[in-house]
C-alpha cells in the first residue's frame, strides 16, 4: 500500500523549517524507527522518524530545503506499523533510569565552545567521542554570554539607529521598545544556533549526554539523572566545564536578588535605575544596552580606568560616550555593602577617594569577572593538579593536565577567559589527542567588545609596549577622517597601529568605533604574518570602507597619512 510522507510537527509552533541531513535515499528499504531526515527550525532540530516497513518510493526534498508543516515531502511503499508502548518498570510512580554503558576514545565534561568545538575536532580525527553538559550545548558563551548580549547589542543598534533617523533626513514618530519582544529575539537566536551544534553532534556521530557528571574512578565517569543511568569508560577526557559569575565579598553581595550577567539576560521590564558593580567589558556592554533601554545607569568599577585593560585613549572614547547618554561612571571607586530600603530600592555604598557616597537603584547587578568551575569534578581522584594560584587547572602546551590522559580547556584553566581562547584550547587538545604536536600560544588573543562604540583589539597595547621598555612607534588615524563612517554618522573612534620601531613589524593594534571587531582580523593577520610596516602599507583597501582606515593608520606611523594631518 501506498503512504504519503508527510510534515506532521515541528519544533514548538514552528510553521517551517530546514532539512538538515537525509540518511535515506528514493529506492531504499525503510524499517520503523528508521531516522529518515532532520529538520532544524528556530526551536531546535527534531527527527523525521519512519513509522513504515516497506520502499521509500519518492523523496521530494534536498538538503537545505525549507519545508513547511503540512506539507506532503514523498512517499512509501509498504505498510504502517502502528508500535505499541514500550513497556516500562516503575518504581514509587517513576520510570526507572535506563541503564547504559559507554567506551570512549574521549569523553568530554561540558559543552560549551571549548567541548563541542574540541569533540568535533576528535571526532574529525576518527575518535569515538561523547560529550556531556550539565545545561545546554553552547555552555555559557552561547546561552548566557556571548551570543545572547550580541542579539541585544543588535536590537539595541537597530533603536538608536530609529532614534537618529532625523539626521539621515527620516521622519520617525512613536518609537517603543519592548523588552520582551527583545529577549524573545534573543532567544530565537540562542535556540537557532544550539539547535546547529545538536545538528553538528549528529552529523559528527558524537555521543551526547545532558545531565551532570560524576568521576567514578580514574577512567570512568557517571551520568545519573530521570532518564538515563549512565557510566563511561574513557582512554581519554577533556574537562571543559566552564566558570561562573565571581561574586564579591562585601555585605549584601550574596542576596538572591543582585542580580548576575545571566539575570541581565532574562529580564522583562526595564529597571527604573540599575547600579552596575565592574566596568570591565561585560559591565559595560550592559550598561550601554540598559541605558539605551530607558534606565539611569550607575557604574563602580574599582580601578582607575573603566576597561582596564584597554590603552587610555581608547577608555576616553567610552568615557565620553557614556557620559553622553548619561550613564554615570565611578573610577578608582571600591563598592563595601549592598543595602535593601524599606520601599526595595538598593542602596550601594562605595568609597570614591576616600570619601564615601550612596548610589540608589531599583536593581543591582554584579559583574566581576567569573570563576572556574573547579567543583565540577573530583579533580583529586583524577589526579589533576591546580595552578600556582589554585584559581584553575594547570596545563601544558598541548592542554594536558598532571593527568597526561586528562586535558582540560576554557575558562577552567583559567588562561584567558574568552570563548574563542576555549575554541582554539579544544582544538589543540583534541589535535594532540589525534596525534598532534600543535602548542598552544596566547600572544594573539584578539579582544572584542561591544560598547557603544566598539572595541576591537589584538597583540601590545600601548600600556604593554611602555611597561616592557619596548622602542615602539604608533600611527593613529581618527574615523572622523573616514568617508564611509562619515557617510553612516559614525565618526566616533580611531585605529592605532603599534609597531617595532627597529623591526618595523606591527606588534599590536586598537579599533574604536563602528565595525571595529569586525575589522580586526586585520590587523590579527597583519601581526600573525610578521609584515612590516611598508609590506603591509602596500596593500590595496576597497573605496569607501571603514576599513581604509587601517591603512591610513599604517601611513601615519610614518607621518605618511593621506587623509589626515
Amino acid at each position: 500500500m501506498k503512504y504519503d510522507l508527510m510534515i506532521e510537527k515541528l519544533s514548538g509552533h514552528d510553521m517551517s523549517g530546514k532539512v538538515g541531513k537525509i540518511n535515506k535515499k528514493t529506492g531504499d528499504i525503510l524499517n520503523p524507527d528508521d531516522i529518515i531526515f532532520t529538520i532544524e527550525s528556530g526551536k531546535g532540530t527534531i527527527k523525521y522518524i519512519s513509522k513504515y516497513k516497506g520502499t521509500l518510493e519518492q523523496l521530494l526534498i534536498a538538503e537545505g530545503d525549507t519545508i513547511k508543516k503540512g506539507q506532503v515531502i514523498g512517499s512509501v511503499e509498504g505498510e504502517l506499523i502502528q508500535q505499541e508502548l514500550k513497556k516500562t518498570s516503575y518504581s514509587f510512580g517513576l520510570a526507572k533510569p535506563l541503564s547504559k554503558s559507554y567506551e570512549v576514545d574521549v569523553a568530554i565534561v561540558g559543552g560549551g565552545p571549548g567541548g563541542y568545538v574540541a569533540a568535533i575536532r576528535a571526532a574529525q580525527g576518527g575518535k569515538r567521542v561523547l560529550i556531556i553538559e550539565q545545561d545546554r550545548l553552547g555552555g555559557t558563551c552561547l546561552n548566557y554570554g556571548c551570543i545572547p548580549t550580541k542579539a541585544l547589542v543588535s536590537s539595541i543598534d537597530a533603536l538608536e539607529k530609529i532614534r537618529n533617523a532625523q539626521s539621515f533626513g527620516i521622519e520617525v514618530e512613536g518609537v517603543k521598545a519592548s523588552l520582551e519582544r527583545i529577549m524573545q529575539r534573543k532567544n530565537e537566536v540562542v535556540d537557532t544556533l544550539v539547535s546547529g551544534i545538536e545538528h553538528l553532534m549528529e552529523v559528527h556521530q558524537i555521543e551526547y549526554i545532558n545531565g551532570k557528571a560524576e568521576v567514578q574512578d580514574i577512567e570512568t565517569l557517571t551520568v545519573k539523572n530521570k532518564s538515563i543511568d549512565a557510566t563511561i569508560k574513557f582512554e581519554k577526557l577533556i574537562i571543559a566545564a566552564g566558570s561562573k559569575p565571581a561574586i564579591l565579598p562585601i555585605e549584601g553581595a550574596g542576596g538572591e536578588d543582585i542580580l548576575t550577567s545571566q539575570d541581565l539576560l532574562e529580564l522583562t521590564e526595564v529597571p527604573s535605575s540599575i547600579t552596575i558593580i565592574g566596568g570591565g567589558v561585560i559591565g559595560m556592554e550592559f550598561a550601554f544596552i540598559y541605558n539605551a533601554l530607558g534606565a539611569k545607569v550607575n557604574v563602580v568599577e574599582y580601578f582607575p580606568q573603566i576597561l582596564n585593560t584597554m590603552d587610555e585613549d581608547a577608555a576616553d572614547i567610552i568615557r565620553e560616550s557614556a557620559a553622553q547618554r548619561g550613564i554615570n561612571l565611578y573610577e578608582g571607586a571600591k563598592a563595601l555593602s549592598i543595602k535593601t530600603a524599606l520601599d526595595g530600592t538598593k542602596i550601594v555604598e562605595i568609597d570614591e577617594n576616600n570619601q564615601t557616597k550612596y548610589l540608589i537603584s531599583e536593581k543591582v547587578a554584579m559583574a566581576v569577572g567569573r570563576k572556574a568551575n573547579l567543583e565540577s569534578l573530583d579533580l583529586e581522584m583524577l589526579k589533576v593538579e591546580l595552578n600556582e594560584k589554585r584559581n584553575g587547572i594547570s596545563v601544558d602546551a598541548h592542554m594536558r593536565t598532571s593527568n597526561p590522559n586528562v586535558y582540560a580547556i576554557g575558562d577552567i584553566t583559567n588562561k584567558i577567559q574568552l570563548a574563542h581562547v576555549a575554541s582554539h584550547q579544544g582544538i589543540i587538545a583534541a589535535d594532540h589527542i589525534n596525534g598532534m604536536q600543535d602548542e598552544m600560544c596566547y600572544d594573539l588573543v584578539p579582544s572584542a567588545i561591544f560598547t557603544m562604540p566598539e572595541i576591537g583589539h589584538v597583540g601590545l597595547t600601548e600600556k604593554d609596549a611602555v611597561s616592557q621598555k619596548l622602542d615602539y612607534i604608533i600611527g593613529k588615524f581618527p574615523l572622523m577622517a573616514n568617508g564611509k563612517a562619515q557617510a553612516m554618522g559614525e565618526t566616533e573612534g580611531f585605529v592605532k597601529l603599534i609597531a617595532g620601531k627597529e623591526t618595523r613589524k606591527i606588534i599590536g593594534g586598537t579599533i574604536v568605533g563602528v565595525h571595529a571587531t569586525d575589522m580586526l582580523s586585520t590587523i590579527s593577520n597583519i601581526i600573525a604574518s610578521g609584515l612590516t610596516i611598508d609590506k603591509a602599507a602596500h596593500v590595496i583597501y576597497a573605496h569607501p570602507t571603514t576599513a581604509e582606515s587601517i591603512h591610513e593608520a599604517l601611513l601615519s606611523i610614518d607621518g605618511r597619512g593621506i587623509h589626515f594631518a
